[in-house]
Formats: C-alpha cells, structure tokens, sequence
C-alpha cells in the first residue's frame, strides 16, 4: 500500500508540475530558477532533518555520490528540461521523458549489472514508434530546427536523470538515509546551478510577480519535496527500472493539462501513439508478473 501510494503521488504531482514549469520561462535565466527551486526545497528538508535529528554527516566518497546525484538528478536534467520547454509544449516535453523507463535498464545493466529483461526489449519496439506518433502531426508539417531541438534537450535531460536514479539506487542500497540524502542533493544541485549561471554571466535575478512566484512555490514544495523524495524512496523499495514507470504514468496526465491550459490539438493518431507508449510500457515492465513489487 505504501509503494502506491509513493507512486500515486510523484505520477499525479509531477504530472501537473510540467505546466507550472511554463511559468518559470521568461524573464528569469533557467539556470536560476532551478537554482532557486532546489535551494528552498533543500532548505526546508534541512529544517526537517534538524527537527528528525536525522544524521547529516557523510564520508567525502559519499558527499563525491550524492554530488553527483544531486548535478545528474536536480541540475543538469532539469535545465534541459526546462530549456526543451521553450522550443515544445510541456506534454510533449514529458512524453519524450518516457524514454528513461529504457534508459534506466539500458545503462543500469552496463553500469551495474542489472539484468534486461526480454519484456522491456518487446516493449521498447512498441513505446519508441509510439512518440514518434505523438509528434508525427508537428513533423509532418513544421519539421524546424527549434522542434528538433527540443525533442533532443528532452531526451538528453532524461539520460541525466536516468543516471540520477541508478546512483539514487546506489546510495540507497550503501543505508545511506533518505531525507538527509535528498537534501543534501538538492543544496549541491542549487551551488552548482548557480555557478555555472555565474560562469556563463548570467547574474542573478528574479521575477515577483504572482505566477512566477507560486510556480516556484509549487515546483519546490510539491515537484520537489513531496514527488522527488517519494520517487527516490520509491527507487529504494521497487529499483530504478520498475520506479520509473512513473515517467510513463505522469506524461499521460500531463498531456489532459495541456489539452486544457496549453491547447493541446488531440489527433487519431497522437491519441494511438499515446495507447501505444503505454501498451509497449506496460509490457516492458512485465506488470501482470510484477504487480506484488508495486503493492507490497
């Protein structure tokens, strides 16, 4: 019931915050928007772990993985994110991010071992020409270079994210505790966000106005804390292969919001991609043989 409930919340959360994301682009650089995200959240986890007297000392090996798990999984893969969303809508932007179900068990089997199982073979023939239904309609008639260059910033944030999870993984199974790990990632994500800003110079900035402002709220309080600490802990109890299911689940619910805020024109054949993805997703899973995983 738990593991359900972990997944309920991060499909359903960040199913909406892909929206909330549109109004982080504007005045505001990316770069500090994330940066801004995941220094609040990473202060109120802190606060958290103050009052839970939660342990928050690491050896430099570590501090070394959850650096790195805070750059792949909060820095790098949402600036590409953030950044593909200036060039594609958010549903489309999320539908891409499907593709780390396959990323997650392609690089978890040469980087850690993990064995590939023939269903996620069989369902990645399905789910890959499933996206390409999605956005056939676009293709067919706007093949430009900024729809190009959103779909490849998409895809590249997700094998950041994809390695994010698997060292996620890695520090879960070392004991390593959960909110402690979470915040101290998020804080490295934050430094490292705004330095590289700094480097590029771009100074910082911010935008009070009111859908700025509770966007940032939301991403932070919700899309990060609430969703990104049940995703990781959820990758503790089921793996980084079967978690990221999730990637599948929240797209599909993305694209509901996009048809209502954004406009999102439904066609025949981007609503078969999308049963599609979802056929070849459910299969790569092997859910039917894995269903007490999820409800145990």
């Amino acid at each position: 019931m738990q593991n359900i409930l972990l997944f309920s919340l991060c499909s359903f959360v960040w199913g909406s915050t892909w929206y909330a994301i549109t109004f982080q682009l504007g005045d505001v650089d990316p770069l500090w928007s994330i940066s801004y995200r995941f220094l609040l959240a990473g202060l109120i986890l802190m606060v958290v772990c103050f009052l839970q007297r939660a342990p928050v000392q690491f050896t430099p090996r570590q501090h070394l993985r959850i650096f790195l798990q805070g750059i792949c999984f909060c820095g790098m893969s949402y600036l590409l994110v953030y950044l593909s969303e200036l060039y594609i809508n958010s549903a489309q932007s999320a539908l891409v991010c499907t593709s780390m179900l396959y990323l997650n068990v392609i690089i978890g089997h040469f980087w850690l071992g993990n064995p590939v199982r023939l269903p996620v073979v069989i369902g990645g023939m399905l789910g890959s020409p499933g996206i390409v239904m999605v956005f056939l309609p676009e293709l067919a008639s706007s093949l430009t270079t900024d729809l190009m260059k959103g779909i490849m910033m998409a895809f590249v944030g997700c094998i950041f994210f994809s390695i994010g999870s698997l060292i996620c993984e890695i520090n879960k199974k070392s004991g390593l505790p959960l909110l402690p790990v979470v915040m101290t990632a998020m804080m490295y994500s934050s430094i490292f966000t705004a330095a590289f800003a700094l480097s590029l110079g771009k100074l910082p900035s911010f935008q009070w106005s009111k859908p700025y402002v509770f966007s940032l709220l939301y991403l932070a309080l919700f899309g990060s804390i609430l969703a990104m600490t049940s995703y990781v802990a959820l990758i503790g109890r089921i793996g980084a292969d079967r978690t990221a299911y999730v990637d599948v689940i929240y797209p599909i619910i993305a694209l509901f919001i996009a048809t209502m805020f954004e406009g999102y024109q439904w066609t025949t054949l981007s609503l078969l991609g999308v049963l599609v993805v979802l056929a070849g997703n459910y299969i790569a899973l092997g859910v039917n043989a894995d269903k007490a995983h999820i409800a145990n």
